[in-house]
C-alpha cells in the first residue's frame, strides 16, 4: 500500500476509555503509565520541536510561566527549559499540575528545579490565579471535541496564551505504531527512575504495564484530533483580540508534532 495513503488515511474518532483516565484506577497502576510515557518522551525528544513554538507563546504572556495541564510524571517541560533558554534567551518558571498528581514526579521535578502542584487541577477548569502560558503535551486527545473548545475559550476568554502538542495521530500508521508498544515498554523500563521491584514485577513477571499501556496507546490514537478538526474548533472561537494557529512541525524519524497556538493579539504584536 502507498505509504502516504496509508499515513493519512483518516479514521473515524472513537472516544474510548483510557484507564489512566479513571477515577477508580489504582494510583500505582496510574504511575506505571504516566513514568513510561515521561520517560519514552524525554529519552526520543519527541517534543523537541515543540521549543520555538514555545517561545512564541512566552513573548506574548504577561509573565514568564509555563502552567502545564496533564503532566502526569513530569511531562516535556522539564526537558525543553535549556533549548528555550539557549536559543531563545528565555528562562521561564515552570509549573506542573495534573487531575492525578504523581508523587514521584513531583519529588523529581523539585530535583530538577521544576514545581508540581501537589494539588488536583482540572485542565478544564483551571484557577485563575494561575495566569501563566497554558500548555498541554499529549493531552488534547483526553478530551472530547467540545471539551477542547471550552479548554481554548477558556483560556482565550482569560487572555492568556495556549499551546497544546500532540504526537499521536489517527491514521492508520499511527495504529500500526501503537502496537510495538509493548516491545517499548519493555525497553524503556530499565530507564525509569524510581526502579522499584513492583515495577519490574509488574512489566517482567505479570506483564500488567505492557498490557495496560498498549490499551491507553491504542486508545489515545483512535481518540486522537486530527490538524483539520482542531482548526474547525479555533475557528468557531475567532474574534478580535485573540489569534489561533493549527501547524504540523516535521520531527524526522519520529513523526509529526501537531500543535495549537492561541495568543492575545496586543502582547503577540509588540
Amino acid at each position: 500500500m502507498n505509504e502516504t495513503l496509508t499515513a493519512m488515511t483518516p479514521l473515524p474518532r472513537l472516544h474510548l476509555f483510557e484507564l489512566i483516565d479513571q477515577d477508580w484506577y489504582p494510583r500505582a497502576l496510574r504511575d506505571l503509565g504516566t513514568d513510561y510515557l515521561e520517560t519514552i518522551s524525554s529519552r526520543m525528544g519527541m517534543f523537541d520541536g515543540a521549543v520555538d513554538v514555545l517561545a512564541r507563546a512566552l513573548r506574548a504572556s504577561e509573565r514568564q510561566e509555563l502552567i502545564d495541564l496533564g503532566s502526569g510524571g513530569g511531562g516535556a517541560l522539564p526537558g525543553l527549559r535549556e533549548p528555550l533558554a539557549s536559543k531563545h534567551g528565555l528562562k521561564p518558571h515552570v509549573l506542573l499540575t495534573d487531575l492525578y498528581p504523581n508523587v514521584q514526579a513531583t519529588e523529581r521535578a523539585r530535583a530538577l528545579g521544576v514545581d508540581y502542584l501537589e494539588r488536583p487541577v482540572d485542565a478544564l477548569r483551571v484557577p485563575q490565579e494561575l495566569r501563566g502560558t497554558r500548555t498541554l503535551f499529549n493531552a488534547l486527545h483526553h478530551f472530547r471535541p467540545e471539551q477542547v473548545r471550552a479548554m481554548f475559550a477558556d483560556a482565550q476568554a482569560s487572555g492568556v496564551p495556549i499551546a497544546a502538542f500532540e504526537v499521536v495521530e489517527r491514521t492508520p500508521k499511527g495504529l500500526l505504531g501503537a502496537l510495538l508498544i509493548p516491545l517499548l515498554v519493555l525497553l524503556f523500563t530499565p530507564l525509569i527512575r524510581p526502579l522499584t521491584p513492583l515495577r519490574l514485577l509488574l512489566t517482567y513477571v505479570l506483564p500488567v504495564a505492557p498490557l495496560t499501556i498498549t490499551w491507553d496507546g491504542l486508545v489515545s490514537v483512535l481518540r486522537a484530533h486530527r490538524p483539520e478538526e482542531l482548526r474547525a474548533v479555533t475557528a468557531s472561537l475567532a474574534r478580535e483580540g485573540y489569534t489561533w494557529e493549527v501547524g504540523q512541525v516535521p520531527m524526522g524519524g519520529k513523526g509529526t508534532l501537531t500543535y495549537v497556538l492561541g495568543l492575545p493579539t496586543a502582547r503577540a504584536n509588540s
